[in-house]
C-alpha cells in the first residue's frame, strides 16, 4: 500500500506539472488558459487573481457584444478588441495601479458606451478623409498645452500616414483675450484655403495674437487682404467658430487641449500624449480596423521649447 501512495503521489506531481506548461515562452495554468495570448507569466498570484477578476467583470469592449472580457475570450465571440483589453489590463496590473485606477483607465480607454458621435462637417482636416482614425482636437490659439500638441499631432499624421487623420476645432477660452480673435482669423484664411499655414503659424507666435500681427501673418501668407478682413469680421465666420465652442460645450470639455481619438476622449490626466499611451492607442486602433499591425514611426528630434504634456490647460468657462 506505502508502494501503491507513493506511486499515486507522483503522478499527482506530474499531472500538476503537466497543466502549467509552457507555450510560446508565457507560463499558462489551466485556469487562464483562455487568455489567449495576453502575457501573465509575470504577474504575481495576487496580479493574477486581480486580473481574473477584472476580466469577469469589466464589458467587453464591442458594443454588440454584451458580455465581459472573460466571456468574450473564453467563448471566442466576435470582438477583435477583447485580447487587447485584456493584455491592457494585465498591463496596467503590471505597472502598480490600484484596483480603482486599473478600473478608471480601462473604461476610460475601451468602454464602448463613452463613445462620442462629433460632427466635423466643414471643419479644416489633415489626412485622408478615409482613414481609419481619425483624431478630433478642440484648441486655443494661446494656450501653451495645444501649442506643444501641434507638433506632435503632425508627428503622427505624418508617421501613420495614411492611417490618420485629424480634425481641428476651435475652443476659445474666454479668458485668452485674443482667443476669440485668432480662432477668427483661422477660419477666414481657411475660407482661402490657408487653414494649416496661418494655424501654425499663430501657435508658433501665440503670444503675438493682437490683430495687427493676424494682419501680418495673412499677408505673409499671401492672402487677399481685403477679402481676409471681410471674413474676419463676418457673421457667418463668428457663427462657425460658436458652432465648435457649443459642441465643445455640449461634450463638457474640461478644457484646452481637448482629444478625442475615434469619438473616445483621450484623458491627459490617465495617459501620457507625449509618449507611448497615445502611439499604443492609435496603433492599435488601427490595427482593429485594418487587421494589421503598423510599424511604429522612428522617432523624431525633440521641438526646442518642449515640456511634459500636462492635464488641460485651462478651465472651459
Amino acid at each position: 500500500m506505502k508502494g501503491l501512495a507513493t506511486i499515486l503521489m507522483i503522478a499527482l506531481v506530474s499531472a500538476t506539472a503537466a497543466i502549467s506548461v509552457s507555450c510560446g515562452g508565457t507560463n499558462k495554468t489551466a485556469r487562464d488558459a483562455w487568455l489567449g495570448g495576453v502575457r501573465t507569466d509575470d504577474l504575481t498570484s495576487t496580479e493574477r487573481n486581480d486580473l481574473d477578476r477584472d476580466l469577469h467583470t469589466f464589458p467587453s469592449p464591442c458594443a454588440d457584444v454584451d458580455v465581459p472580457v472573460a466571456q468574450c475570450l473564453e467563448e471566442k465571440r466576435a470582438c477583435k478588441a477583447c485580447e487587447p483589453a485584456a493584455e491592457f489590463v494585465a498591463e496596467a496590473i503590471r505597472s502598480g495601479r490600484s484596483a480603482a485606477q486599473v478600473q478608471s483607465v480601462y473604461m476610460a480607454r475601451f468602454d464602448p458606451s463613452i463613445i462620442k458621435k462629433i460632427d466635423i462637417t466643414g471643419a479644416p482636416t489633415m489626412g485622408p478623409a478615409n482613414a481609419p482614425v481619425t483624431i478630433v482636437e478642440f484648441a486655443d490659439f494661446q494656450c501653451p498645452t495645444c501649442a506643444m500638441s501641434v507638433d506632435i499631432l503632425d508627428r503622427v499624421v505624418k508617421g501613420y500616414a495614411p492611417y490618420v487623420r485629424l480634425v481641428y476645432k476651435n475652443y476659445p477660452l474666454q479668458y485668452h483675450t485674443q482667443a476669440d480673435l485668432a480662432a477668427r482669423a483661422a477660419v477666414a484664411a481657411m475660407r482661402q484655403g490657408k487653414f494649416w499655414e496661418m494655424h501654425h503659424l499663430m501657435f508658433r507666435n501665440r503670444t503675438a495674437l493682437q490683430a495687427e500681427d493676424i494682419d501680418r501673418y495673412a499677408a505673409s501668407l499671401g492672402l487677399d487682404m481685403k477679402r481676409f478682413k471681410a471674413d474676419l469680421d463676418s457673421p457667418e465666420v463668428r457663427k462657425i467658430v460658436q458652432r465648435d465652442r457649443d459642441q465643445g460645450d455640449a461634450l463638457q470639455l474640461r478644457g484646452t487641449p481637448s482629444v478625442f481619438i475615434n469619438g473616445r476622449e483621450f484623458n491627459f490626466e490617465q495617459f501620457d500624449f507625449g509618449g507611448d499611451d497615445l502611439l499604443n492607442w492609435i496603433e492599435l486602433d488601427i490595427e482593429l480596423a485594418t487587421g494589421h499591425k503598423v510599424a511604429r514611426p522612428a522617432a523624431e528630434p525633440a521641438p526646442s521649447a518642449t515640456a511634459p504634456m500636462s492635464p488641460t490647460e485651462g478651465q472651459a468657462n
